[in-house]
């Protein structure tokens, strides 16, 4: 069993992890009055010393297998929960939703601004001097999920640029309407994305990949450009939530004490539903469009995104497999003779500098996130959606709320997770619920949310290669609302059922 500690560690939200952590020496729990506040200091071995030290003579011990682990700094206390923390989300949609609905035009108020504003207003809301809130926006930007997923953006970026300086986009959509009658070309483009989203583990990544062919695809058959990307953020997140290495599963399993093959088969048989029914509707809306002229192409040329999906089925980290896409691109580019040297590097730099507004943007968000939460607003989204739970359903659904306006606030699916997590498992033991069905309550809903969040990274980035606007893609979203329908049943019918064990 995961020790207190670590799952303190994760969320980084609770208290009670220090109470789990170390008993008496008569064997019973520690008592709430030697509760050791957070410390800080610059190195951590000295806090482990000075720690350990006040341990000894508080009469307590590590729990057996137990260990420390200490940061630079580390939050035991979490803030007080305070609604009024997240008036800079609301300034935030504010601006970004109300000015595009205003102007009839979400690219005419630019969602940088908006997100600065929202962060000068959370700074302003925020207590201590400036450089200490400066500090906290920059913990909150460089979370290591956010830093990887920039990474991430500006290698798609990348490797989406060069593979269309190749033709390589432009084979990809000429085999797929040759290979597909124009009847399942969305619900090709569906399948497809959730097929590479499941083996890359991301689903950023795979909608860099595939947004520029489902543009193709429009360009070419008439097919609506929003039906088509949602059609790709839809499988992308399918793939996303179910992946053995997605960073969504990997949080909800480790935060739940679960473990992966439980957890993909109780997930698997609640979505299977809504992915087929989302298959059947997009087929329904691609019947009847227009004959497609399919143009000559070089089958070579679907090798980059062929060698990316195999990479991926072989579990490689996500931005090594976009790593080895670019360096294969480039070499078939350079060998047939589409690309020169200065060519392929002149691509790798306009593909990353194409990226430029949805990193801002996520860095931004990260600072914001980190100071609604400082300042108590992700506590009180917590306390809210727990206050009355009664029976299994309603802890369930609090489970399945809490990670979903947790969600709402920081715009990032794993955080959500992370956050929500911890007090979820404490939920799912005290009101017996099995933990792999707690996991896919808190990835189903987070998967379904963020697919809609028109300020998300996954709708960002279809919209921005897709030259479309990210809200016009929300009303197509089809499988993100089916997830919720499916796990809303799936609450309330206790579905599936497990066997007691005892």
């Amino acid at each position: 069993m995961t020790s207190g500690l670590e799952t303190g560690t994760l969320g980084n939200v609770f208290t009670n992890w220090i109470d789990s952590l170390f008993i008496e020496r008569d064997g019973g729990t520690g008592p709430e009055k030697s509760r050791q506040r957070g410390t800080c200091a610059k190195s951590s071995g000295r806090i482990a010393r000075k720690m350990k030290r006040v341990f000894r003579t508080k009469d307590l011990f590590l729990r057996k297998g137990s260990f420390l682990f200490f940061s630079e700094v580390i939050i035991l206390e979490q803030p007080t929960a305070n609604k009024w923390a997240l008036l800079p989300l609301l300034v935030f949609l504010l601006f970004f939703i109300g000015a595009g609905v205003y102007y009839g035009d979400f690219y005419k108020f630019p969602v940088l601004v908006a997100a600065i504003i929202a962060l000068m207003v959370a700074a302003f809301m925020t207590k201590g001097s400036a450089t200490q809130t400066v500090e906290r926006i920059a913990q909150g930007a460089g979370n290591p999920g956010i830093i990887i997923m920039i990474f991430i953006f500006l290698l798609a970026g990348a490797f989406s640029t060069v593979a269309e300086a190749i033709g390589a986009i432009d084979a990809t959509v000429n085999a797929a309407l040759t290979l597909l009658p124009p009847s399942l070309l969305l619900s090709g483009l569906f399948v497809i994305a959730a097929f590479i989203s499941m083996a890359m583990g991301t689903s950023t990544g795979t909608i860099a990949a595939l947004a520029p062919i489902a543009l193709g695809i429009h360009e070419e058959s008439g097919v609506n450009v929003a039906i088509a990307a949602a059609a790709v953020v839809g499988g992308a997140m399918f793939g996303d939530n179910l992946s053995f290495i997605s960073d969504t599963t990997i949080a909800a399993v480790r935060t739940q004490r679960t473990n992966m093959r439980d957890k993909f088969r109780t997930n698997f048989w609640i979505v299977l539903p809504a992915a087929i029914i989302t298959t059947v509707l997009l087929a329904v809306l691609s019947n009847g469009e227009s004959t497609v002229d399919v143009a000559a192409f070089e089958w070579y040329k679907l090798i980059p995104y062929l060698a990316v999906i195999g990479l991926a089925l072989t579990g490689l980290n996500v931005i090594l497999v976009l790593l080895g896409g670019i360096t294969l691109t480039g070499i078939i580019g350079l060998l047939d003779g589409s690309l020169s040297v200065t060519a392929f590097v002149t691509a790798i730099a306009d593909g990353m500098i194409g990226m430029a507004e949805i990193s801002f943007l996520t860095l931004l968000m990260g600072g914001l996130v980190g100071l609604i939460s400082h300042n108590g607003g992700l506590t009180y989204l917590r306390d809210a959606l727990t206050s009355r739970i009664q029976k299994r359903a309603g802890a369930e659904w609090s489970i399945a709320g809490l990670v979903s306006a947790t969600n709402v606030a920081t715009a990032n699916n794993t955080i959500s997770i992370l956050v929500a997590g911890p007090l979820a498992a404490n939920i799912a033991d005290e009101y017996d619920i099995e933990r792999k069905k707690s996991a896919s309550v808190l990835d189903i809903f987070s998967c379904g949310v963020q697919g809609i969040l028109p300020y998300g990274a996954q709708l960002l980035i279809a919209a921005e290669l897709t030259k479309t606007a990210s809200p016009d893609l929300v009303p197509f979203m089809f499988y993100p609302f089916l997830l919720f329908i499916c796990g809303g049943i799936a609450i309330a019918f206790n579905f599936p059922r497990f066997k007691k064990q005892s």
